[in-house]
């Protein structure tokens, strides 16, 4: 892993690839921890692992984090370790990208 840090702060998840509504979805992620959100609902905590990965409480999906060389974060959900479920970018709240 990089030694890049995570992303830290709220986000505005957008859908590139997969299942995934297409608006509301939302992330708040600490250095060790946070929630996902749908239309600002709660919807899953998860626990900070490895540096970039998202690991879910009670279901069995993780979020995997990557750094784009435009400085942006790309993510992809996996469902039993291996099932990709979805593609999305983190957004910057108010960004219009």
């Amino acid at each position: 892993m990089s030694d890049v840090a995570m992303p830290v702060g709220r986000w505005r998840v957008e859908r590139t690839g997969g299942l995934l509504p297409l608006v509301g979805v939302t992330k708040q992620i600490g250095p060790d921890g946070g929630w996902t959100y749908l239309l600002g609902v709660p919807l899953g905590r998860f626990d900070v692992r490895d540096g970039r990965r998202l690991v879910y409480r009670g279901w069995p999906v993780v979020d995997e984090l990557e750094r784009a060389p435009d400085g942006s974060w790309h993510g992809r959900g996996l469902a039993l370790g291996r099932i990709e479920l979805v593609r999305f970018r983190l957004v910057p709240p108010g960004s219009g990208g």
